[in-house]
């Protein structure tokens, strides 16, 4: 893969980490209350900032993933992409579920109750095949894009009319009520 696509792919594969991670704890634990508690005794305090920059992470890497494919052809193929994503975002997800562990002073061995490691992979690898899905949507509308650019910078410019005036004599209104025949220039008397 083109090196100046990974920081896009990466931003990608990191939202997508946290929208799992988020998601799993949904699956594990579904009442607010049950799931506030869970939060807080592993160490989760950060959570909330970290998903709202995890959210402005994925979207700039979006639009650079479009943008860059405008720009230059070349992506690396989506099958590549989707297993880069899948693989950083299951070994990210599991290094954050032990250090928040660790952080929190809980036991490692809580990670083995409420098949939290089982449902957080899972999510993961469905978030990740969504997310390659996504970057395959855009890869194709920019290649759509470029080729319409290319295609209208092949052709000449056609003009465009942006404001028209009338061609023709003018006649003040009321005047042509009062023109017989032809005029001939004033006479000087």
């Amino acid at each position: 893969m083109d090196a100046r696509r990974r920081p896009a792919v990466l931003g990608v594969a990191v939202g997508g980490v946290l929208a799992g991670h988020w998601l799993t704890y949904l699956a594990v634990s579904p009442t607010s209350h049950a799931r506030t508690a869970l939060l807080h005794d592993t160490g989760h305090a950060y959570l909330g900032l970290a998903n709202d920059v995890g959210l402005l992470v994925v979207m700039a890497a979006f639009a650079a993933i479009f943008l860059g494919r405008l720009t230059a052809r070349g992506f690396d193929s989506v099958a590549g992409i989707t297993s880069r994503i899948v693989g950083f975002q299951v070994g990210a997800f599991l290094a954050m579920e032990v250090l928040e562990r660790i952080t929190a002073g809980a036991p490692l061995t809580a990670l083995a109750h409420h098949l939290l490691l089982p449902v957080g992979i899972a999510v993961q690898i469905g978030v990740a095949l969504l997310a390659s899905a996504v970057i395959r949507w855009l890869l194709r509308l920019a290649d759509r894009v470029a080729s319409a650019m290319a295609a209208g910078a092949a052709s000449p410019p056609r003009p465009v009319t942006v404001f028209a005036l009338p061609t023709g004599t003018f006649v003040p209104a009321g005047r042509e009520l009062f023109a017989t025949g032809v005029r001939g220039p004033p006479t000087d008397r």
